[in-house]
């Protein structure tokens, strides 16, 4: 999985690099014309996106395995690091602008183009709230004494196999 994100971080990397060269459509007293000026869209892109691109390009998962050590785990401090890494859910703000190229670019209707953006938003969320309910596992310890979830899956499954605290399936399904 490490190695799977540092390759999506590196396509984003050169994603950012790409958009300082894209021109784009300025709008004159005639029309819209191409803006070819290298340091005007470099100008616009770090006014615009540049900043959400950056943060989800940040390496915090690097930060989290240099410091792997059994103290620092144990440190509620750690965990903000772990929460760090939600930045890098700004990727998503990008698929609306990949929605609206789309749009522009093909001959679907509305109704078709609105439906699946209907589904995309849909499953995104409801894999969010799958991902927060496992990450209250994460935040509480079971030695601190709070009452989660899931522990109340280990009375009823006494006799199961594999236990849901044990797979991760288990704790999305």
């Amino acid at each position: 999985l490490f190695i799977v994100s540092s390759c999506i971080d590196l396509i984003f990397l050169i994603d950012i690099f790409v958009n300082f060269c894209i021109m784009y459509q300025r709008k004159t007293n005639f029309g819209f014309v191409w803006e070819h000026c290298q340091s005007r869209i470099a100008l616009r892109y770090l006014k615009g996106w540049f900043a959400i691109d950056f943060i989800s390009i940040l390496p915090f998962d690097v930060v989290f395995l240099l410091s792997s050590s059994a103290y620092i785990q144990r440190m509620q401090a750690f965990k903000v690091i772990r929460l760090l890494r939600l930045l890098k859910l700004a990727r998503l703000l990008r698929v609306a602008r990949l929605f609206r190229r789309f749009e522009v670019r093909t001959s679907i209707s509305y109704g078709k183009l609105s439906l699946v953006k209907f589904f995309c938003i849909l499953f995104t969320i409801t894999h969010w709230l799958a991902c927060m309910w496992a990450l209250v596992l994460v935040l509480v310890e079971p030695i601190s004494g709070v009452p989660r979830w899931i522990d109340a899956f280990d009375e009823q499954e006494k006799n199961v196999e594999t236990k849901t605290s044990d797979t991760p399936w288990k704790l999305y399904i």
